[in-house]
């Protein structure tokens, strides 16, 4: 996934984030800061959830700066931070939704969501086997 980040009066900053090449210690201290688990945690990314962002750029930001604490991490407005995924990544998030022990409304929502962003990464890849990106901008409540 692609993660910008673009603060109020600052530089722009870009992070392609592999959800693969995390280590068990980072991704420990994610599930920590998030309060649920590494899936969990990438639903809730995927869906909009602030928490859920605030802890992927606290975890982005340490990579430059390794002792930033999560109280320190800037307290972004909603549309600073932009995650866009791969028709691929996408689809890899609703086989963990699937999985997920979810309320059954709650599946159906976050499923039929990823099912249109999966739609709108294939609309903009042509229909073809490329890696269209779909952005994840709308907020939590638009998947819960």
């Amino acid at each position: 996934m692609r993660v910008t980040y673009t603060p109020e009066g600052g530089a722009e900053q870009v992070w392609d984030f592999d959800p693969k090449r995390v280590r068990a210690s980072e991704a420990e201290a994610i599930e920590r800061r998030a309060g649920e688990s590494w899936d969990a945690w990438l639903l809730n990314v995927q869906s909009g959830q602030m928490r859920a962002r605030r802890v992927l750029l606290w975890h982005l930001l340490r990579r430059d700066h390794p002792t930033l604490r999560y109280e320190d991490t800037p307290d972004f407005f909603a549309g600073e931070v932009v995650v866009e995924h791969t028709r691929a990544e996408l689809e890899e998030i609703r086989e963990r939704a699937v999985r997920a022990k979810l309320p059954p409304d709650q599946r159906e929502q976050v499923l039929s969501a990823l099912d249109m962003a999966i739609d709108e990464a294939r609309e903009r890849e042509g229909g073809g086997e490329g890696e269209g990106k779909a952005s994840s901008k709308r907020s939590a409540s638009a998947t819960r």
